[in-house]
């Protein structure tokens, strides 16, 4: 008979809860996916600028980070059950995505980019906070493993979809258009289907019971996390994820790389979801190595992930970038090594450390202050500042259509390997 503390090193969350936690994940996975895939044509359909587009991408970026640890606490104080959050989260991001496939002013897709941050801040926090309550430690690397891969997936899916399309005529509609609409229905469904079907066991509320409400419960959360600050592993791991989540935002530019590059829009494409299978399929790997990794040595077994993942994705960021006009085949090689062997630190290593710190009932906390911060700075450092980088200092220029296409391809490369590079090297010696 299995003891009760081999039942716990053995726990596992339900099959059910972890299929519908993966089609939030896939939300999250789309939108960002989604305007990377459709950055070209909205700048020849709408005439916004390279930095239009970095402004959007950094107010939701913002708009996400300061939210997210409101949702965090709405969870961990019991205000609302999780499957309502996460409900609500999906659906308020689906109605404004809906509503940017009919926006064409550059004022009103600023609003609606910051509302969607505001509404995707729920979802990760919310989604790691419950595998964590369901999960034993040992297996929690894989089970987030399972959720980043279809975060990859979705991400997949929005270049798949938005990219062959989204200079295409349908229906009497711009392709890009259409995207829109496909994805916010994809989150309108699936907001539906956790409402109703997801089952979450029932919690005693505790804003006005088991803790205090209004200014006296903010600042016990003001309070909590001052004393998350004064972990040190806390300070490690935030500061090596703030460093870390940097070149992946600024990824978001790839598909326009490949694509000033002199690649047909279905090669980009191509070389875009071959990438996030790659990120799919080397997140669940990190997530199997972490936990083996933490089982043979559980003091340093974690962080050695870390800086093995770290140290694979340098090169593979200097090949790729600096290295322009070269073959579909060339690209595709090292985004597959970049993408198997980069990706383990946030499921192999991060979340399951950080659901190990603090009790569980502050785990949705815990884990939306250090989303909050490390998408704050990824976004102002990553996505954004490469369009920046790109267009001031390089002198990326869309209108340069013959004679500056070697000079647009350097510009962004350029700009996309300091983003990429330096971050990582500083990242590294957080370890």
């Amino acid at each position: 008979m299995m003891t009760d503390g081999a039942s716990e090193h053995h726990r596992a969350p339900p099959t059910m809860l972890i299929l519908q936690l993966c089609c939030v994940a896939a939300i999250e996975g789309m939108d960002m996916g989604l305007l990377p895939a459709v950055n070209l044509a909205l700048q020849q359909d709408l005439g916004l600028r390279l930095t239009d587009l970095s402004w959007m991408t950094l107010a939701q970026a913002v708009a996400q980070a300061l939210l997210a640890p409101l949702w965090g606490v709405l969870a961990d104080r019991k205000v609302l059950r999780r499957k309502t959050l996460l409900s609500l989260g999906a659906l308020i991001q689906g109605l404004c995505t809906v509503l940017l496939a009919f926006t064409k002013g550059f004022s009103l897709m600023l609003l609606l980019r910051i509302l969607n941050g505001a509404a995707l801040a729920s979802l990760k926090p919310l989604c790691v906070g419950l595998v964590a309550d369901t999960t034993a430690e040992t297996l929690r690397g894989r089970q987030y493993g399972y959720l980043e891969l279809c975060v990859k997936l979705g991400m997949m899916a929005a270049a798949l979809i938005g990219t062959p399309m989204s200079r295409q005529q349908i229906l009497g509609l711009h392709g890009w258009q259409v995207a829109f609409l496909l994805i916010g229905s994809f989150s309108l469904f699936t907001a539906f289907l956790i409402q109703v079907f997801m089952r979450e066991a029932r919690r005693e509320k505790s804003w006005s019971s088991g803790g205090r409400a209004g200014c006296a419960g903010a600042k016990e959360e003001m309070q909590k996390l001052g004393g998350y600050f004064r972990k040190p592993t806390f300070l490690c791991l935030v500061g090596q994820g703030l460093f870390g989540a940097i070149p992946w935002n600024a990824f978001g530019y790839s598909t326009m790389y490949f694509q000033v590059n002199g690649l047909s829009d279905a090669a980009a494409a191509g070389l875009s979801t071959l990438a996030h299978l790659s990120n799919a399929t080397g997140h669940l790997l990190g997530g199997f190595i972490g936990d083996a990794m933490a089982k043979r040595c559980p003091l340093h077994g974690r962080p050695f992930t870390a800086n093995f993942s770290v140290s694979c994705g340098i090169p593979c960021a200097i090949f790729i970038f600096l290295s322009t006009h070269q073959s579909f085949t060339y690209y595709a090689i090292f985004l597959v090594i970049l993408g198997l062997g980069a990706t383990w630190c946030a499921v192999g290593v991060n979340w399951p450390i950080l659901s190990e710190i603090v009790e569980p009932q502050s785990r949705s906390g815990i884990m939306a202050w250090e989303s909050a911060m490390e998408g704050a700075v990824a976004a102002c450092l990553g996505n954004a500042l490469v369009g920046l980088l790109a267009q001031v200092v390089f002198g990326f220029n869309l209108a340069k259509e013959v004679q500056g296409k070697a000079q647009n391809a350097e510009a962004l490369g350029k700009a996309l390997a300091l983003t990429s590079v330096l971050p990582w090297t500083l990242c590294n010696l957080e370890h």
